[in-house]
């Protein structure tokens, strides 16, 4: 039981919310609670619920309030001798809780560990919903116990502001104190901590007028002037400011370039640099990002956003850090900067070290904005750093910097390329209103340019110089001419995509360089890791990993979201197109053709379920560039992976991959190679449900085969024809070819097929009703599997057991056979497996009432079938919502899923499938009256009756 009084009154009993409706029984719980643990007198209930005006039957009154609450679980409610008394023991109330965190903040602070109490006041003060017990009615113990609890609130809230002043987060205690304010505009020490806040956070004027709203409020509400408190505080401001005019004679610098025309984007990065700017804490700011991304304009805009903030001034400098020849030194900068605070020429000090000395002397006490722009690396900067509250340091890097970090409270932000959105932003904001006649050209340019903002501004650029010029027009020429050749203006030649990145690359190591232009030969330009990078380039992977931290420091690759604990990388595609012709015009072609080579058998080593989702789109450009070039991996790739790649990928990709595979071997005359790809294909092909093209497939492995006298070969091609026998209804045939295919595969040895077609041997006599003799291949099966250590054959025969204990009502025992094969299923990564388990765990969970349990197991399904275009898996697991929506009475629902799964199960020519679905349907109809059961039930008849079992 748990009690919350820190706004409405709420009581909560086993995570759900009890409804108190009735005001007098919100409050006698309410008093209860006050004075909890000690008898409360029924006269004082009776004053404190009715006053002067009690009902005549108080007491019958009381007692049945008394009843309503105990009927509601609040226990521990005891009728004592002249009253009752409430015990909390084994309850828990948000007020105790606030009390302790607030405690526990307190000292924590007072033992210095600032950051820990922050957390423990927000969390305390977050319990908060509105005030005290706000809608229990008024009674003088209620008005009490509200009062000492927003008291005491209010006090912990000032302890909490204290600790962000302590941390120099000035600007956030301005904003958390002024929502405060509204709720107690009285409170003269909320006042003064928040005009405080304001002034030391670089706001003076904002400081001074929120005193001047203080003494407004308080002259209206009380008849006061602001008390000593609050003098002081505008004292301080005023002397402060007068100190600052009487230091500074020299004029204020405004060094900042002009404000980017037409500046678009970046809402949300504005936001995330707006909100702690100014604050001690982070004093240090670094933009960084690749090149081209706008980390200077983005700085400049912000910076006149903000130079009210900093009254004494903007400095700003370009440092060249891309330049190394032309890079301003720390002593250069230096120079420059005490020049412009003020310093006369006669006294400015020849060495850096007195520079910098006179540096942060000049800003001691002002509040400056210091912008250094596009820095080399730390050495650079940390002479430059104010080191003094109330300055902000801003400073734009391709490079990380993170050595700031060893000496300064610095924080990170790092750009990315804009939205989708924002770039369409960008070019029609340049362009005009012809943007609006052609919004699917701007769009694909957009996208040509990569969302990158130099790309879209130079573009947009071209576009305004040439007016008459079609939009799609240059689109096209973009594709024709290549990107990196046509993002350029004619008369400036530093306004090109490619030579903004000739100064980041030019900047690498030749170690560097090198792992740079090998990620330019990734086939299809996808992520990578360093375990890839470090087969292009023959090097362990701690090398390979060094060379790509010094890659992403130099903001040239990004971190990426990762599947598998392996760390991972992407290039941005203009980068990629960049990599690419730095490798085609430094590196020979036999040099390029061995690091691909290297790839493709790294490729081939995959042997995790998770690297491989990771990889799949590299696999599959990878496979398409080796047979467009005629080599090996175009066959070997894809059957080294052949089994991973049925367990969870895209089966529309892994059949273009096998086709491949059988087009290359043909072509090599390879046909042992040509025959495997051929009953991969096959397999594939049978999970998208296309089942005449798998037999065909399968037939064409078992032609090539038996022509090179291959058993195992023979019984597997085999075994996948009887598979498709099965799933097409022709059970007869399919009985034929299996034990064909297992008679053949016992002779040559192969345990783990053996095991794989007793399997489904077994899976077609359950279907012609024969349960005994399925449950005994089955057990043939798993102790094979188990022997063999066959995780996914084992998970198999477990799911297929299931269904015949199912079926034979033991539903209990089914569903822990079915989640003992799902969490195989899960261990191997096979995202079809786990499907189908969930599917069968949902139908016997409906089986045993448990509805709502069921239909998440089936939509998990559903969704995993659909992820990876199994269109047989989806078809049963369509039907088998539709039964679950009928079961519950979903009308509408089941009779749609019904339609749906007849439209799929139709046309993969899933003739048991259909069967089933006709047969279900039909009994739905039935079940409402409708006569078109009958057309149903009669097709269901008939289809069985070919298949030759038992509807």
């Amino acid at each position: 039981m748990e009690f919350r009084i820190l706004g409405t009154l709420e009581l909560w009993r086993d995570g759900s919310r009890v409804p108190l409706t009735a005001p007098k029984q919100r409050a006698l719980l309410a008093i209860l609670l006050i004075r909890a643990g000690r008898t409360v007198p029924v006269e004082r209930l009776v004053d404190e619920l009715w006053g002067t005006a009690p009902p005549r039957s108080v007491e019958s009154t009381l007692h049945s309030l008394i009843s309503r609450l105990r009927g509601k679980g609040v226990g521990g409610l005891v009728r004592e001798p002249g009253g009752y008394r409430l015990g909390l023991e084994g309850t828990s109330s948000d007020a105790q809780v606030f009390e302790q965190l607030a405690a526990l903040a307190r000292e924590l602070a007072e033992a210095g560990h600032l950051e820990r109490a922050v957390r423990r006041f927000q969390e305390a003060l977050g319990l908060w919903r509105a005030g005290a017990l706000a809608d229990v009615p008024e009674s003088s113990l209620i008005a009490a116990e509200r009062l000492r609890l927003d008291g005491l609130r209010l006090a912990v809230f000032e302890e909490y502001a204290d600790t962000l002043a302590r941390l120099g987060r000035h600007a956030l205690i301005a904003g958390e104190v002024r929502g405060l304010l509204a709720e107690h505009p009285l409170r003269e020490s909320l006042w003064s901590r928040m005009i405080d806040a304001l002034d030391r956070s670089g706001q003076p004027r904002e400081a001074l007028a929120a005193y001047d709203e203080a003494r407004r409020v308080f002259a209206e509400e009380l008849g006061l002037d602001p008390g000593p408190e609050l003098r002081r505080a505008r004292a301080g401001i005023l002397q402060r400011e007068e100190e600052r005019r009487k230091r500074f004679d020299a004029p204020v610098p405004r060094q900042l370039p002009p404000d980017l025309a037409g500046f678009t984007g970046r809402g949300a990065a504005l936001r995330d640099l707006t909100a702690p700017a100014g604050t001690r804490l982070e004093a240090v700011t670094v933009i960084s990002g690749m090149p081209g991304v706008g980390k200077s304009a983005f700085a400049v805009h912000w910076a006149h956003r903000m130079a009210e903030r900093f009254p004494d001034g903007q400095l700003f400098i370009e440092l060249r850090g891309h330049r190394p020849e032309e890079a301003i030194t720390p002593r250069e900068a230096l120079d420059r900067f005490v020049r412009a605070l003020g310093m006369p020429p006669e006294q400015v000090p020849g060495s850096e070290d007195e520079l910098a000395a006179a540096y942060r002397r000049l800003l001691a006490g002002r509040r400056v904005l210091v912008l250094l722009d596009n820095a080399a690396d730390s050495a650079q900067v940390q002479p430059l750093l104010p080191g003094t509250e109330g300055c902000l340091a801003l400073v734009t890097s391709r490079n990380r910097l993170s050595g700031l970090a060893l000496h300064n409270a610095t924080r990170t932000v790092d750009l990315d390329i804009l939205s989708a959105a924002e770039a369409v932003a960008l070019l029609s904001a340049v362009i005009g209103h012809r943007s609006e006649s052609e919004p699917a050209a701007v769009a694909e340019l957009a996208r040509q340019c990569g969302h990158l903002p130099l790309a879209l501004r130079i573009a947009a650029a071209h576009l305004a110089d040439h007016p008459h010029r079609r939009i799609a027009t240059y689109v096209a020429d973009l594709a024709e001419r290549g990107r990196l050749g046509t993002l350029h203006l004619g008369d400036a030649p530093s306004a090109a995509v490619s030579a903004t990145f000739d100064l980041s690359y030019q900047a690498l190591t030749e170690a560097g360089r090198i792992a740079f232009r090998r990620l330019g030969l990734i086939p299809g330009g996808g992520g990578f890791t360093a375990r890839a990078l470090a087969a292009m380039l023959g090097v362990s992977a701690a090398e390979a990993r060094a060379r790509l931290d010094a890659l992403r420091a130099g903001s040239l690759i990004q971190a990426r979201h990762s599947r598998s604990p392996e760390e991972r990388y992407h290039l941005h595609d203009l980068l990629f197109d960049y990599a690419r012709h730095r490798a085609e015009a430094e590196d020979d072609g036999v040099v390029r053709e061995e690091a691909v080579r290297r790839l493709l058998e790294w490729y081939r080593t995959i042997d995790d379920p998770l690297v491989l989702q990771d990889e799949y789109e590299n696999v599959l450009a990878a496979t398409r560039h080796a047979a467009a070039h005629d080599l090996e991996a175009a066959w070997r790739l894809p059957a080294a992976l052949a089994r991973l790649l049925r367990l969870r990928h895209s089966l529309a990709g892994t059949a273009e991959l096998h086709t491949l595979a059988a087009s290359a071997a043909e072509r090599a005359g390879e046909h042992l190679e040509a025959a495997v790809a051929h009953n991969n294909l096959g397999a594939t092909l049978e999970y998208l449900g296309r089942y005449p093209e798998a037999l065909a497939e399968h037939r064409r492995a078992l032609e090539i085969y038996q022509r090179l006298a291959d058993p195992a070969g023979t019984g597997a091609a085999l075994r996948s024809i009887g598979t498709v026998s099965w799933l097409l209804g022709r059970y007869g045939a399919a009985l034929t070819e299996l034990r064909e295919a297992l008679d053949i595969l016992e002779d040559a040895g192969d345990d783990d097929a053996v095991g794989q077609t007793l399997n489904l041997l077994g899976i077609v006599l359950r279907n012609l009703g024969r349960m005994e003799e399925a449950v005994a291949h089955y057990e043939r099966a798993l102790a094979i599997h188990r022997r063999t250590s066959d995780t996914h054959g084992e998970a198999n025969t477990l799911n297929n057991l299931g269904v015949v204990l199912d079926a034979r009502g033991r539903h209990a025992e089914a569903l822990e056979l079915y989640r003992e094969a799902l969490a195989l299923r899960r261990s191997t990564g096979s995202r079809k497996g786990e499907a189908r388990a969930l599917n069968n765990i949902g139908l016997t969970e409906a089986k045993l009432g448990r509805y709502e349990s069921a239909l998440g197991h089936l939509l998990s399904a559903l969704a995993i079938h659909r992820e990876t275009g199994d269109a047989r898996g989806e078809g049963q697991v369509i039907n088998d919502l539709a039964g679950l929506y009928h079961l519950l009475g979903w009308e509408k629902d089941a009779f749609a899923h019904f339609a749906m799964a007849l439209r799929i199960r139709s046309g993969i020519g899933d003739r048991k499938g259909l069967a089933e679905t006709h047969k279900e349907l039909g009994e739905a109809y039935a079940d409402r009256g409708d006569s078109a059961a009958a057309h149903h039930l009669a097709t269901a008849e008939q289809l069985f009756k070919e298949l030759g079992t038992a509807g």
